[in-house]
């Protein structure tokens, strides 16, 4: 792993208590349903997200699937208002389903079934994350979704980008396997540079990149800022 900035070290947490808040959080899940998303955090390097969400936050998860990152922001005492979208109804359907068994740590979230390149909730955010997303896109509405995922970041607020890496090879190569096994879908990564370039274009700046090795899987994760009042 590799790290450019840290985040806020207060708010670190560690793989395996993740592991066990999303087992509590999909306690009404079925078992295979429940176990995969046990077994998420530990794969993806979404522990290094949290760094980067400060208390009272208002987030939006882009792509948001059953609702995990907000699920597990929520009950690390986050109190953030979460609003996650995703076109899989029955990923929707399991994201509801856990908001309800989420009300007591002081969270509001909330999910809608939507795609990406539809109408997005209103408003600006204090942190807009895209989790494993952009690669599911087309390639000719990538660039549009990405876009419209840094507009909705607010002056002096974070995007946090994080997908598959494209090196070294063998891994980039065993998560597209991954996909077209567990997804069935062939899917379309972007150079992180790309994402870098494309970012700086709306006044995001980079302030903070690691690439998370975990099992299989290669993670790139850029956490940028949007430059105005201060956060």
């Amino acid at each position: 792993m590799t790290s450019l900035i840290t985040g806020h070290p207060g708010l670190a947490v560690d793989r395996r208590s993740l592991m066990t808040d999303a087992w509590d959080l999909y306690a009404h899940a079925s078992l295979p349903l429940r176990v995969k998303q046990r077994l998420r955090p530990a794969g993806s390097g979404m522990e290094l997200i949290f760094p980067h969400v400060p208390v009272g936050a208002r987030v939006l998860d882009i792509g948001c699937g059953s609702g995990l990152l907000l699920g597990l922001l929520a009950k690390q005492d986050r109190q953030i208002t979460g609003v996650g979208f995703d076109p899989s109804k029955g990923a929707i359907g399991l994201a509801q389903e856990m908001a309800g068994h989420a009300v007591e740590t002081g969270s509001t979230l909330s999910f809608e079934r939507r795609d990406s390149r539809e109408e997005w909730p209103q408003g600006a955010f204090d942190v807009v994350t895209m989790v494993d997303v952009i690669h599911h896109i087309p390639v000719a509405a990538q660039r549009e979704v990405f876009d419209k995922a840094c507009q909705a970041v607010r002056p002096g607020g974070v995007f946090v980008y994080k997908d598959m890496g494209l090196e070294p090879f063998w891994r980039a190569t065993a998560c597209r396997l991954h996909d077209v096994v567990i997804a069935r879908d062939w899917i379309h990564p972007i150079p992180v540079a790309t994402v870098e370039a494309w970012a700086a274009e709306h006044g995001l700046v980079v302030e903070s990149g690691e690439l998370a090795l975990r099992a299989l899987y290669v993670n790139e994760i850029r956490v940028f800022r949007k430059i105005g009042a201060s956060a």
